[in-house]
């Protein structure tokens, strides 16, 4: 079996020979990354809220807010690769754009991929909006994080 027949078993070639553009390369894995990050903090921010009001022992307490000062600027360290992400979502949409108008891709093609890369930097921009709440709720609440 030749190279190109073990690209079309696995996907990578149309029978025409052209490229697809597989579905992972428009999957925003970061930005599910950051989702789940995102949430993480809203529950340890929520049980360390919770325990203040309810009377934990200090242990736990201090060990919950050592969590969730982390956790309240991990995300937003993360939120560095969610940028790239969309700078590179943004690139490809670019792209296929030109190809499109130097006539390397067909109409077809072009308006089924260009509705997954515009997905997927939905998907981003809602992740980087939702950081930059965060990143208000972190400068409104410094002394939360400053441990």
């Amino acid at each position: 079996m030749n190279r190109r027949a073990l690209a079309y078993v696995l996907g990578f070639y149309y029978p025409k020979g052209e490229v697809v553009l597989r579905s992972f390369r428009f999957t925003p894995y970061l930005s599910f990354i950051g989702f789940g990050l995102v949430v993480l903090t809203l529950s340890v921010n929520v049980s360390f809220k919770l325990g203040i009001e309810k009377g934990l022992d200090e242990g736990a307490l201090m060990l919950l807010s050592v969590a969730n000062a982390v956790l309240l600027v991990y995300p937003l360290a993360w939120g560095v690769f969610g940028v790239i992400e969309m700078v590179l979502l943004w690139k490809e949409k670019q792209r296929m754009k030109s190809k499109l108008e130097r006539g390397k891709m067909n109409k077809e093609d072009f308006l089924d991929q260009i509705k997954k890369v515009k997905t997927s930097l939905r998907i981003n921009i809602s992740y980087i909006v939702i950081l930059l709440f965060q990143l208000g709720y972190v400068i409104i609440n410094w002394d939360e994080v400053d441990v």
